[in-house]
């Protein structure tokens, strides 16, 4: 079973945020509700699974955080009030835009139909590799398989609850260690009691970036297509 989606609601309307968190909660979902720009874009930070944002945040709109959103990967629905031009603007960024007054079970419809294949798509294969101890920050960790662009490892859900959006990775056995940001978090199925985290790289340092590639080259395991 997976772990509930996180769900950034960027919401200055108190009734509108409370109704949002109420059905998104309901259906399952995980709503991080904020009121404040410069608060959500810090959030944003750290790739929740989808952004639903008012369009009007004072000095700001929504689609300052469309933008990032889609550069990231990030499903955004944008609500605001009837305007072709706004919303075409949103969809130039791949954002559905939502009309007020708005129904929140429009919300939770959409937020279904939104394909997989919208999201961020990887760019490397992956490779499962054997039983490999690592350290995700201090939390003893199992690696899973890697990318050129991160990896997935495995903990307990409350290990892997209690680490930050960015964290270091250690592999003690290749004396490698490097920064990694979290983009999801979810039970394997049938693979025991631990929950999986995928991280992607997490660094400017193109010696360390570097360093991983080979690193993945290197590791003995078995390609895998999905």
């Amino acid at each position: 079973m997976s772990l509930p989606q996180r769900v950034l609601v960027v919401a200055p309307t108190r009734p509108l945020a409370r109704e949002l968190a109420a059905a998104l909660k309901s259906a399952g979902y995980a709503p991080i509700v904020v009121s404040d720009f410069v608060v959500a874009k810090t959030l944003l930070e750290a790739r929740p699974d989808f952004l639903i944002s008012e369009l009007k945040l004072g000095a700001y709109n929504g689609l300052h955080l469309a933008i990032r959103a889609a550069g990231q990967g990030t499903p955004a629905i944008i609500i605001g009030d009837a305007d072709p031009v706004l919303q075409a603007e949103a969809e130039r960024y791949k954002a559905a835009f939502l009309r007020t007054p708005l129904d929140p079970e429009r919300v939770l419809v959409l937020m279904r139909a939104i394909p997989a294949s919208s999201r961020r798509k990887r760019r490397s294969p992956r490779k499962q590799v054997g039983v490999l101890d690592a350290y995700a920050n201090d939390v003893h960790a199992r690696l899973l398989d890697v990318s050129y662009e991160g990896m997935r490892i495995e903990a307990t859900e409350q290990e892997l609850a209690a680490l930050p959006p960015r964290f270091t990775v250690r592999l003690p056995l290749f004396n490698f260690s490097c920064r990694v940001q979290r983009v999801w978090t979810a039970r394997p199925s049938a693979e025991g009691p631990g929950v999986a985290c995928g991280a992607e790289l997490s660094t400017s340092d193109a010696d360390t970036a570097m360093a991983w590639r080979i690193l993945v080259d290197s590791l003995p395991g078995a390609a895998l297509t999905t």
